[in-house]
């Protein structure tokens, strides 16, 4: 992980007596927590697990958005679903009012060194030269959009995005940090296109992403595009970069809400 400025320390979400106790920059723009958050979260916990158990890098993680979570003090259940010397998967869950709110499924590989392969060549980015976002559809109270830091190459087809504020007190630019990123990839592709679908509201019921490797710096660029559809549902895709080029990908299902009558 990254470490991030001295000024940054305070979380998003802290931890007291084994409880989550989430700030009101954990907020989602409907109450609650951000799904964002909360796919983060899940993941970022078992990076830190998995960092001191030598699971090795994360590659892949899938969380399911199965309820709102509130707003208040919460807990999460880990399982270690296989444990091996290269492949270890293991799962998080949020509980909250005796509630599953959220499951996480996360896939991490030990590296094993294969000569002759080289890596993909990198680029270089900057995107503290970048104009600063644009978007004027702010809320009247703190969100987590309050917790981030955003710039807008829009001629590329991309935003960037890096943390104010660490997700959880460990700190750093992570897997869970990229993933609590890229799920503004649908509120993106709603700003960069210039047309919102005719809906009351898009959450998105799942995040999947894949990275290809650890991320490097603080600024997470996101590329996204979205398709809805006349039966509720839409599909949000998004390529990831860091400063030194792509990174991976996210995947979103989302639930397309419908306008009052």
């Amino acid at each position: 992980m990254n470490a991030m400025s001295k000024t940054r320390t305070a979380p998003v979400v802290d931890r007291v007596d084994g409880n989550w106790i989430p700030t009101p920059n954990a907020m989602g723009p409907f109450g609650g927590l951000h799904g964002g958050v909360v796919s983060g979260l899940l993941v970022s916990e078992m990076e830190v697990r998995g960092a001191a158990e030598g699971w090795g890098q994360p590659v892949s993680a899938t969380v399911y958005l199965v309820r709102p979570a509130p707003l208040e003090p919460f807990e999460t259940v880990s399982e270690i679903v296989r444990g091996g010397a290269r492949l270890t998967v293991v799962e998080n869950s949020i509980m909250a009012g005796g509630k599953l709110r959220s499951k996480a499924s996360v896939a991490f590989l030990n590296d094993v060194p294969v000569p002759g392969i080289l890596p993909p060549a990198t680029t270089s980015s900057d995107p503290d030269k970048l104009p600063a976002w644009s978007f004027e559809g702010g809320f009247s109270q703190p969100t987590y959009l309050s917790a981030v830091e955003v710039r807008e190459a829009k001629d590329a087809g991309t935003i960037w995005v890096r943390p104010k504020q660490p997700l959880i007190p460990e700190g750093g630019v992570s897997f869970g940090q990229v993933m609590a990123i890229a799920d503004y990839a649908t509120l993106f592709a709603t700003y960069l296109g210039g047309e919102r679908p005719k809906a009351a509201g898009w959450p998105n019921a799942d995040i999947s992403v894949h990275l290809s490797r650890a991320p490097k710096g603080e600024w997470v660029g996101v590329r996204p595009r979205s398709a809805w559809y006349p039966n509720g549902t839409g599909l949000t895709e998004a390529e990831l970069f860091d400063v030194d080029g792509w990174l991976g990908r996210s995947c979103q299902s989302v639930v397309l809400l419908p306008l009052p009558e």
